[in-house]
C-alpha cells in the first residue's frame, strides 16, 4: 500500500482483496470522485488530475485505487512519480526511555525534524544532521530505517512530489529539553506520549500522522526481541 498526498488529501494505491465489491472504476473520473475505485489502463491521466485538484482545493479525504497486485501498484507508481519533480529529504523520529515522541511546532502544525540533504549525503545522515540542527539533540546514529512518506506540493506552476526517508532514533533520556531553530519556523516541541498523540492529529499533517501509526503499530507495540 502506498499513500501519497497533496495538502491534506490523500490517494491510496492497495491490493484489491477478496471480497471487495461494487466498487465504481476510475472512469468515472474527473466529474465524479468516489472513495473507492479500481484502477484501469489508461487512466493514470483521471486519477492524478482528480487527485490534484482536490488537495488544490484543500479538501480533506482520500481516494482509494484498487489494483489486483502489487507488481501492478508498483507500475503505475513509477508511471505516476515520473509526471511530477521529485526531491528526496529525510526525517527523525526520536523516542525517549519513557517511549514519549517528540513533536515539534511548525507553522502551524505540529511536525517532526526533517528537511532536504546536502551535497548526496546519505539520507541517514541528513536525518542525524536535521535532528541536530532542528532541535540542538544528539542521538547519535538512527536506530533504524522505518519507511518512507510521499507528498505533492506547488512552487510557481510546477508540481514537486517530495519523498521522506524517516530513521529511527532512541534517547536515553527522559523528555530532555530541546533548542528549537527558530529561523526554520519552529516554535516550540512536545514531548508525547502515546495516550496523547491523538490529540495532535487534528493539527498535524497526513504524512506525519500516518509516519507516528507507522511508529506506534510497528516499533512501540511490538514485542521484543
Amino acid at each position: 500500500m502506498l499513500r501519497i498526498y497533496v495538502y491534506d488529501f490523500c490517494l491510496e494505491l492497495a491490493i484489491l482483496r477478496d471480497g471487495t465489491q461494487n466498487l465504481p472504476t476510475t472512469q468515472v473520473l474527473p466529474h465524479k470522485r468516489p472513495a473507492r475505485m479500481i484502477y484501469l489502463p489508461s487512466t493514470l491521466e483521471k486519477v492524478r488530475a482528480a487527485h490534484l485538484q482536490a488537495g488544490e482545493s484543500h479538501k480533506e479525504g482520500q481516494i482509494t485505487v484498487y489494483f489486483p497486485s502489487e507488481v501492478a501498484i508498483q507500475r503505475f507508481w513509477e508511471s505516476y512519480r515520473a509526471t511530477f519533480q521529485t526531491l528526496s529529504a529525510a526525517g527523525a523520529v526520536v523516542v525517549d526511555i519513557a517511549h514519549h515522541i517528540l513533536f515539534i511546532w511548525r507553522r502551524g502544525r505540529w511536525d517532526l525534524p526533517k528537511g532536504k540533504g546536502e551535497n548526496g549525503e546519505p539520507l541517514e545522515i541528513t536525518a542525524q544532521r536535521e535532528l541536530q540542527e532542528e532541535t540542538g539533540l544528539v542521538c547519535g546514529p538512527p536506530e533504524r530505517f522505518l519507511s518512507k512518506t510521499y507528498h505533492i506540493y506547488t512552487e510557481g506552476n510546477q508540481y514537486f512530489l517530495k519523498e521522506t526517508a524517516w530513521y529511527l532514533f532512541r534517547c536515553p533520556l527522559l523528555t530532555p529539553p530541546v533548542q528549537v531553530q527558530t529561523e526554520e519556523g519552529i516554535q516550540d516541541y512536545r514531548w508525547v506520549s502515546p495516550q496523547e498523540i491523538p490529540f495532535l492529529y487534528p493539527h498535524s499533517y497526513g504524512t506525519i500522522r500516518d509516519m507516528i501509526e507507522y511508529v506506534l503499530r510497528e516499533v512501540l507495540s511490538a514485542p521484543s526481541r
